[in-house]
């Protein structure tokens, strides 16, 4: 089983219009509900769709996701591997909005979220994250991305911020000399606790806009509608059907 893990937009989602007819499974976890998983039928359960955010509208900012309660109850429910999307602001002057990345680098910039399945001190020791993303599933999807896009970029660190404020124009220049192209809300914790349940992540960020003090010009385009989470729905639904074969 594949999960597909929404960001922004997706709670915007026509989820029947995007991937057919499907129902809603809900999965209770030792760590508090999570939004309900949407399960197409024409995939037999091969393939879900979860949304950081809820359905229907943005119902929790990112530093309140329950990000142990959806990984755990990926393992727990047989996923293999789990793809996500990311909209993201450019902190690298070189982009531009609607420019993808698949991210093989994160700085964490959280202070208060869990990052491990266990508050036990000291934590427990986890496997390296050297290398946080799935190598193969990167490779894959850069170049199913690439496709599509002529300016879909290999590589990508992402800056992790804590939330729900935006950054000052402060934090995102160290955030930048410290070598991140992109910066967002999500993405941390989850990438830790797959790795501490060896799940393979990937991660595809879409530029939707210019990080505080990084806009070329006085009102510089953003771009947040539910089209973001069309375009990287399907492109991960494509990178899921590629992997799904794999495995047969």
């Amino acid at each position: 089983m594949i999960l597909i893990l929404g960001g922004t937009g997706a709670y915007f989602l026509d989820r029947e219009a995007e991937l057919g007819a499907g129902h809603e499974v809900a999965h209770p976890t030792p760590y508090g509900p999570i939004e309900p998983w949407f399960v197409p039928d024409r995939w037999h359960g091969k393939l879900v769709l979860a949304s950081r955010h809820g359905w229907g509208r943005l119902q929790l900012s990112p530093p309140f996701v329950n990000s142990r309660g959806l990984i755990w109850a990926a393992r727990e429910h047989g996923v293999s591997h789990i793809l996500s999307w990311n909209g993201v602001g450019a902190i690298n002057p070189l982009l531009q909005i609607h420019d993808r990345l698949v991210l093989d680098g994160v700085l964490d910039g959280t202070k208060t979220r869990p990052a491990a399945f266990t508050d036990a001190q000291p934590p427990p020791s986890v496997p390296s994250i050297e290398h946080p993303f799935a190598e193969h599933e990167r490779t894959l999807l850069f170049q199913l991305a690439r496709a599509q896009h002529p300016r879909t970029f290999a590589v990508g660190t992402y800056a992790c911020s804590e939330g729900p404020r935006l950054e000052t124009a402060a934090e995102i220049a160290m955030w930048g000399r410290l070598g991140a192209e992109v910066v967002g809300m999500t993405l941390v914790p989850e990438v830790w606790l797959a790795r501490e349940l060896s799940l393979p992540f990937t991660s595809l960020a879409y530029v939707t806009n210019y990080a505080t003090g990084v806009e070329p010009a006085p009102g510089a385009p953003r771009f947040f509608g539910v089209e973001v989470a069309q375009t990287c729905l399907h492109l991960l639904v494509h990178a899921a059907e590629q992997l799904l074969k794999e495995v047969q």
